[in-house]
């Protein structure tokens, strides 16, 4: 069994939601994403969300030749009533954009996301095109969740090399444990926690 315990857990989240989350939910990354990975079928599209998704944006596809939107919600696989912390969508669209099933499994459907993002972050084409957005003109456009208050707004560093280490640690991270978060109550299960 893979140990974890809360504190890990609360330091994974606020890390995936800056490094994951946001990074690959950035409308101008999305884009780099479907110039690098074309789909024929699928763009990617955005929804304004209610108080369910803290009022914020749900990240959807779109069908080029119909416009049916493609929802992870809709299709029963985001469901917050059971899995409470499970804000994958933009990791949702990717594995539809990508052609990839989504498992009944809420733990391997993560480790598939993982996979994905792995197999991203290895195209050169990818990598070279998302480091030509890291500089320092962009200073502003993400928020490091990780040591922001509500008073105190701090952005991530614009350094690529940094960039590119972090993602790749919290990819481990969320193989290693961090996919407790996504599941159910998002607790470290019985038995598993050790001391920080």
């Amino acid at each position: 069994m893979t140990y974890c315990s809360y504190k890990d857990l609360q330091i994974f989240s606020f890390n995936h939601y800056t490094y994951i989350n946001q990074i690959f939910g950035d409308q101008t990354v999305r884009q780099i994403i479907s110039e690098v990975f074309p789909n024929k079928l699928l763009q990617f599209g955005v929804e304004k969300t209610d108080e369910e998704f803290e009022n914020s944006h749900h990240h959807i596809l779109i069908k080029k030749n119909t416009n049916e939107i493609i929802c992870s919600v809709n299709r029963g696989f985001q469901n917050l009533d059971v899995n409470e912390n499970d804000t994958l969508c933009q990791s949702y669209s990717l594995l539809t954009y990508f052609n990839k099933d989504i498992d009944e499994s809420q733990i391997q459907r993560q480790m598939d996301m993982i996979k994905l993002y792995r197999r991203i972050l290895k195209n050169k084409r990818f990598l070279l095109e998302f480091k030509n957005i890291i500089i320092p003109e962009n200073i502003n456009i993400w928020i490091d969740y990780s040591i922001s208050t509500k008073t105190n707004i701090k952005y991530i560093e614009m350094n690529k090399r940094h960039i590119i280490k972090k993602i790749n640690d919290i990819l481990n991270d969320w193989e290693n444990y961090g996919y407790w978060y996504f599941v159910g109550d998002g607790k470290c299960p019985i038995g598993s926690s050790r001391s920080s």
